[in-house]
């Protein structure tokens, strides 16, 4: 595991967690800042670099892990979030990669035709058509 990979890592899982820190202010997170979101999210990288990079994260106070209850899921998980050090360095990130524009233009774009709420957000089941 290259040194740079894994900065690269932790730079885009700040900013991914940035992107969906406002999805946890209620008493339900986003599929997106489980384990299982983030693997499913970034399934380009190398797995075992991926949670090492969260784990690194974590050590150094940069984000936490609790568990809560998840859209789309009945019983609570794993759920990553941004600690304050963690969240000022995130819009640092975001500032230096969109040249000061506001956009994160380091986060690879989500997988096409994903839903980005989760399962629960596009109302379940679909209707019947009328006969």
């Amino acid at each position: 595991m290259a040194e740079g990979d894994v900065d690269r890592l932790e730079r885009i899982l700040l900013l991914h967690l940035l992107e969906h820190r406002g999805q946890q202010v209620r008493f339900e997170a986003s599929q997106w800042t489980t384990e299982f979101g983030i693997f499913r999210r970034f399934a380009g990288e190398d797995q075992s670099t991926l949670k090492a990079s969260l784990r690194s994260l974590e050590m150094s106070r940069m984000i936490y892990l609790r568990t809560q209850y998840v859209v789309g899921f009945s019983e609570p998980k794993h759920v990553y979030s941004l600690t304050p050090s963690g969240h000022r360095k995130a819009l640092e990130f975001r500032q230096e990669g969109a040249g000061g524009d506001g956009s994160a233009s380091e986060i690879p774009p989500r997988p096409a035709g994903k839903n980005p709420e989760g399962p629960a957000r596009g109302g379940g089941r679909r209707a019947k058509p009328p006969a």
